[in-house]
């Protein structure tokens, strides 16, 4: 898959987090400020991919997705509250960053 395509989906992706964060999420304010934080972080990160999808910056960007991930696993371990949506949202960012890792 090239990096345009990756950018194009995590742009669509960032677009659906926005939208269900403040539709969705309106009722949880914890949930719609995260899906609104993340929304943005994948537009903005989309954006950079298709300025430049062979930049330092595009090459790097699935450190952001990585990083989300494992964020996300230490947050199942240490809150048995949030534990099913951190490992969604771990699963969900391992993804991204697989994606965008092998995107050329």
């Amino acid at each position: 898959m090239r990096a345009r395509q990756v950018a194009a989906a995590r742009a669509v992706w960032g677009g659906m987090l926005l939208a269900a964060s403040r539709s969705v999420c309106r009722e949880r304010r914890e949930l719609a400020a995260v899906g609104t934080a993340l929304g943005a972080r994948h537009l903005a990160q989309a954006a950079v991919t298709l300025r430049s999808p062979h930049g330092f910056v595009a090459r790097w960007a699935w450190t952001a997705d990585a990083a989300h991930s494992v964020s996300m696993l230490a947050l199942a371990g240490l809150a048995p509250r949030w534990r099913r949506l951190a490992l969604t949202s771990a699963a969900g960012a391992g993804a991204w960053a697989y994606a965008a890792r092998k995107a050329r």
